[in-house]
């Protein structure tokens, strides 16, 4: 049984999910639509000068690939609503927490040890396409299905300890949010090409806090910061969701703009650049976010629990946002997995 359920059926469902995202996002949103087309008449290298085509870095092929998620992002910040971007970019964050916190448990598949390396693909080849992906290793490595120590240990399998559990936070607040507030508030040209490394940002803020407070000293367990970190998330995005999406909820044409991908567009001339940037995230969106979802499936350990997280996205999906909604499953997870029942008390390390 176990085979069917954590091998095969995520061979099944995961890649083609991969497939699915690759031919709606790369070759219907980007080729055919004539998105990449529109960008490229912007940021080749040889045309008229444009405000968004800078030196980002002084090599030619970097700032132009630069330039193109500049043009990208600028179109999408200047034409998607505030509700939409209040959705957005918190899932976002999620989607890019989630390999951090993975790698971060003191016992990990080696599959899963290149977080930053996920958020770079993410950012080169799309969440849609890549999420898929890495869901398919979270869960037929079982780490999705991870269960609690049946007796308290110093060192159970899902461990995070205080010193890992600190530098997630801080990777967090200081390498995602901070930046993204940035990009949101200045929609600078230079301000919005160094968001897109927000990964390689990111591992910095981990490195750096690892170096100032090594995890080496600091071994004990730290599920209250884990949960302080995914509380954050929840409340954060719960807010936003709140404050920004809830006034649009009874409006049905304003929510299908929002929300409901374009099914095709005969000709793409027909298609303006916002347009394409919108129907690209869109679709960006459902995969990458609709994976994860799909994945915290494997999360639970019983029929009822699972019924249980479905009817909770059913109801926190509307209510709180899909990040809050992932957010709240991660939550439950990590209390189940690393609570105190779980962990025996060590000692820290003397400096």
């Amino acid at each position: 049984m176990k085979l069917l359920t954590h091998v095969l059926l995520p061979l099944l469902v995961f890649p083609f999910l991969t497939l699915t995202a690759f031919h709606l996002i790369v070759h219907q949103s980007l080729f055919q639509n004539g998105l990449q087309f529109k960008i490229s008449a912007i940021c080749e290298p040889d045309l008229d000068p444009h405000p968004y085509r800078l030196p980002y870095t002084s090599i030619t092929n970097v700032d132009t690939l630069l330039c193109g998620m500049v043009v990208f992002f600028h179109a999408l910040i200047d034409t998607a609503s505030t509700a939409y971007l209040a959705v957005l970019f918190p899932a976002l964050s999620i989607v890019a927490l989630i390999p951090f916190l993975e790698a971060a448990r003191d016992r990990h598949p080696f599959a899963l040890r290149m977080p930053t390396a996920i958020g770079v693909l993410i950012q080169l080849a799309s969440a849609g396409v890549i999420m898929p992906l890495y869901s398919l290793l979270f869960v037929i490595t079982h780490t999705a299905s991870l269960r609690p120590s049946t007796t308290p240990t110093p060192s159970p399998p899902s461990k995070i300890n205080q010193g890992n559990a600190e530098a997630l936070l801080f990777g967090l607040i200081l390498g995602y949010i901070v930046p993204t507030i940035l990009m949101l508030s200045f929609a600078r040209p230079t301000v919005t090409a160094a968001w897109q490394g927000f990964p390689l940002l990111i591992a910095l803020v981990i490195l750096v806090h690892k170096i100032i407070r090594p995890p080496s000293r600091l071994v004990q367990s730290g599920h209250p910061t884990v949960i302080v970190t995914l509380a954050f998330s929840f409340v954060l995005s719960a807010l936003l969701h709140v404050v920004y999406v809830w006034p649009v909820l009874t409006d049905t044409p304003t929510l299908q703009t929002l929300f409901v991908s374009l099914m095709d567009v005969s000709d793409p001339a027909v298609m303006s650049l916002a347009d394409g940037v919108l129907e690209f995230i869109k679709w960006d969106f459902i995969f990458g976010v609709g994976s994860v979802v799909i994945a915290t499936f494997w999360m639970a350990d019983s029929l009822f629990s699972l019924a249980g997280i479905i009817v909770w996205y059913g109801i926190a999906n509307i209510a709180v946002g899909p990040a809050a909604a992932i957010a709240g499953v991660l939550l439950w997870r990590e209390r189940r997995l690393n609570g105190k029942s779980q962990v025996e008390k060590v000692p820290q390390k003397m400096e």
